[in-house]
């Protein structure tokens, strides 16, 4: 065998490994990030008591592959996903695991508000005057916050 024939054979081999690799460690990743996704669906849905026969019915899907999703056996769709960001008011960073809160890095966390609660605070303060604005709006902060 020539040595030039060599040297290509030689270097075609560890390409292969090379290609090889990098699927692996795609594939990885994917795992990965499929798995941190369904850890995620799994926890926002049993912090708000659905089951996932009630939640299938809620986001219009099968109750298996609500499983699926959160065992990391594949990947829902987009337009669950925005589904899901919407109904429990956190953000697709926080469903993808690439942040710990909520609200993501560009979205802000909107607590929702009991009606009630906000009719009683507004009753217990004088309309018109700035610091009372002020105190009303860090006390609907909050509760709104204590909610969460």
């Amino acid at each position: 065998m020539s040595s030039k024939r060599f040297q290509r054979k030689c270097l075609q081999v560890p390409n292969s490994y090379v290609n090889l690799a990098l699927m692996k460690m795609l594939a990885i990743r994917r795992c990965k990030q499929m798995k941190i996704l369904g850890e995620r669906m799994k926890q926002l849905r049993e912090e708000n008591g659905f089951s996932q026969n009630k939640l299938a019915k809620l986001v219009g899907l099968p109750q298996s592959s609500i499983n699926r999703y959160e065992s990391g056996f594949s990947n829902p769709a987009p337009e669950t996903l925005v589904w899901y960001a919407d109904y429990f008011d956190v953000s697709l960073d926080f469903l993808f695991g690439r942040t710990d809160k909520p609200q993501g890095k560009r979205y802000q966390y909107k607590p929702k508000l009991d009606p009630e609660m906000a009719k009683f605070v507004e009753m217990c303060f004088e309309p018109g005057t700035r610091a009372n604005k002020e105190l009303k709006a860090s006390i609907l902060k909050m509760v709104s916050e204590e909610k969460k």
